[in-house]
């Protein structure tokens, strides 16, 4: 009898301890967020957080999956705390300006967008970092360009359109999203009453692939 209740004690322990990792529970939670099951993937970044409670890839990635679903101020919350648990965040930064965008609060956006670039040294003058092979502290960076792209549509939505127009321009210097970029600008010269700049640059979202650009281009000038 002693040796059963020994097994059985064995056993109970060994149900009720969980081994995991807070690495294994993010690594698990990235695959179901790859098969866009956002909501199971946040039930185990949970996990990893109650393992782990400063583990901000844990912090980054519940935010992002939150985001997914809809729960911007949840995401606000999550990347919030990693900034409590690293200031200079730049990637929770970011993400803050896109889920204040996404609630409409452009305003509010900008400052966090303008918050990201001074962690990489500055609007005008900064540094994306790279992987390397020795210290690799590109983990949380966000390229300059997708900032300006990003900051570029809360500035145009609160009609700081200078602004806007620049940080369009500095993306497209970079090749990103060029597309979008040049519809963005079609916009801007459409608000500020040139019509010929604006069809120009409609009509080069439109060559690059951008279908939206497309119906403006006939909305507004019938092509």
């Amino acid at each position: 009898m002693k040796q059963v209740a020994i097994i059985l004690t064995i056993l109970l322990f060994l149900t009720s301890c969980d081994f995991k990792t807070a690495q294994d529970y993010l690594n698990e939670a990235n695959k179901l967020s790859e098969q866009k099951k956002y909501k199971e993937a946040i039930e185990l970044l949970d996990k990893a957080i109650q393992k782990d409670p400063k583990y901000l890839g844990a912090y980054i990635n519940r935010g992002a999956d939150k985001s997914a679903i809809g729960e911007y101020e949840g995401a606000i919350q999550d990347y919030k705390i990693v900034l409590d648990l690293n200031p200079k965040n730049t990637l929770a930064l970011f993400n803050i300006g896109n889920n204040y965008k996404r609630l409409d609060d452009f305003k509010t956006a900008v400052e966090y967008y303008n918050k990201a670039f001074d962690t990489k040294g500055g609007q005008s003058i900064y540094l994306d970092l790279t992987p390397n092979d020795f210290i690799d502290l590109s983990e949380f960076d966000v390229p300059g360009h997708e900032i300006h792209y990003q900051r570029g549509i809360a500035y145009y939505n609160i009609d700081s359109l200078q602004r806007a127009f620049n940080d369009f321009n500095a993306a497209i210097q970079q090749n990103y999203m060029t597309a979008e970029c040049y519809f963005w600008l079609g916009f801007i010269y459409i608000s500020t009453g040139q019509k010929e700049l604006a069809c120009e640059n409609l009509k080069k979202s439109k060559q690059l692939g951008d279908k939206d650009a497309e119906e403006e281009l006939k909305k507004y000038f019938n092509e």
